[in-house]
């Protein structure tokens, strides 16, 4: 009894510390993520500032430009949006986000992140104990793809979006706009569990109301495309693991410099979308269907 008295004292003393900790905007910060986006909407057009388009040194993550933009997009033209995984570690440790589609070639991505100090290291315990605040980054999908396929070396998948329920494409980024522009006004604590870059995106659809947060899919992101599968918002009608394989982007295929990038990351999907065919068509099938 003594030692569940204990552990009951330890934990009420932690969870007070915790409750005293607030969230704050002030820097320095790490400078991928000292810059928060800012978004409005003019009737059918869409203006975000600071959006990143950072440039890296070939075979390292080293900055070598770092650009924000103030950018304009047309809500007519968004086509589609695509859900992406970048695994960084083992265990199922991975990053999602999501990148809008517009008819004009760009292709914006939304990322949540918790922020980080010069010296910082992510840490999914230290995620938990609030740590970090959080910080939606918009991008370039050449800087945050780019970043983590050609730079850092890591796995990442891209799954177009072919099931949105009751929502559209522009209702999807709609969902996130209010959030982004009430975190750039006032900070918030990044949270491991409860408010990570995967529970951001599903609290914004219909899907997230029939989840717990204990599904394995959800503690483990690196899951979480299986979770979408099972829903049927990205790719089911072949098997999870050749989805997954289509979904594989594949470095050699582009540079993070040329100007295909955005579609030759996704000539895995040739077949589902035969508008790639133009660029997609002429380069060896096993990029085509993903395979390694």
């Amino acid at each position: 009894m003594r030692a569940l008295s204990i552990i009951a004292g330890l934990v009420v003393l932690l969870a007070s510390y915790l409750a005293l900790q607030e969230p704050s905007s002030s820097g320095p910060w790490l400078p991928g993520q000292s810059r928060i986006a800012t978004t409005d909407i003019s009737g059918r057009t869409l203006s975000i500032s600071n959006v990143r388009d950072f440039t890296y040194a070939p075979g390292s993550a080293a900055i070598v430009d770092e650009r924000y933009l103030d950018k304009t997009y047309k809500l007519d033209e968004l086509q589609r949006v695509w859900f992406g995984l970048s695994h960084f570690g083992p265990y199922g440790l991975a990053h999602s986000f999501l990148s809008f589609e517009f008819a004009s070639g760009d292709n914006l991505v939304l990322s949540l992140e918790a922020r980080m100090r010069p010296g910082q290291n992510y840490s999914p315990t230290l995620g938990v104990l609030r740590r970090y605040t959080k910080i939606y980054v918009m991008a370039t999908e050449r800087d945050v793809i780019g970043l983590r396929s050609h730079h850092r070396g890591e796995r990442v998948l891209l799954y177009p979006v072919v099931d949105y329920g009751e929502s559209s494409p522009e209702a999807f980024l709609r969902s996130f706009l209010n959030d982004i522009n009430k975190l750039a006004e006032a900070p918030e604590f990044y949270n491991t569990l409860l408010d990570n870059c995967l529970t951001n995106l599903l609290k914004n659809t219909a899907q997230g109301e029939e989840l717990g947060f204990t599904d394995l899919r959800v503690l483990l992101p690196g899951r979480s495309d299986r979770l979408t599968y099972a829903f049927g918002a990205t790719p089911d009608s072949m098997p999870f693991e050749t989805a997954r394989a289509m979904a594989t982007i594949q470095p050699a295929l582009t540079t993070t410099q040329e100007r295909e990038f955005s579609t030759k990351i996704r000539c895995g999907w040739t077949s589902l979308l035969p508008e790639l065919a133009d660029i997609c068509g002429a380069l060896p099938a096993q990029h085509q269907t993903g395979a390694p």
